[in-house]
């Protein structure tokens, strides 16, 4: 199961944080949980499971996955993820709720 957590953070890293995570085509959350795996992790369990399922569920970056998958590109993940009947990983509960709150707008002005 997976929980929300409020951080308080610095807006200048946060925005740093936002800016390299979309240059490295993934997201805050991945970034701060797999850095919090690898300083709690005592270095004898690594990840056992299936990196696409990882992935798709959320839990591993899109390049760490394909890094893991041995695969060229995210449109190779994609075809992957589709061959493998496997959904893609939802977007954190904010960005669905800016988006929800962009198309609002959008609709208001059409």
């Amino acid at each position: 199961m997976l929980r929300n957590t409020t951080l308080n953070l610095p807006d200048d890293l946060v925005a740093r944080a936002k800016s390299y995570a979309a240059a490295h085509g993934t997201t805050m959350t991945a970034i701060v949980r797999e850095h919090l795996e690898a300083v709690t992790s005592d270095g004898t369990a690594p990840v056992t499971d299936d990196p696409l399922l990882a992935y798709s569920q959320g839990r591993l970056a899109r390049n760490e996955a394909i890094r893991l998958l041995g695969l060229r590109d995210y449109a190779e993940l994609l075809v992957a993820l589709g061959d493998a009947d496997l959904p893609m990983p939802l977007p954190p509960p904010h960005d669905v709720e800016n988006q929800a709150v962009t198309f609002a707008k959008l609709w208001k002005q059409s």
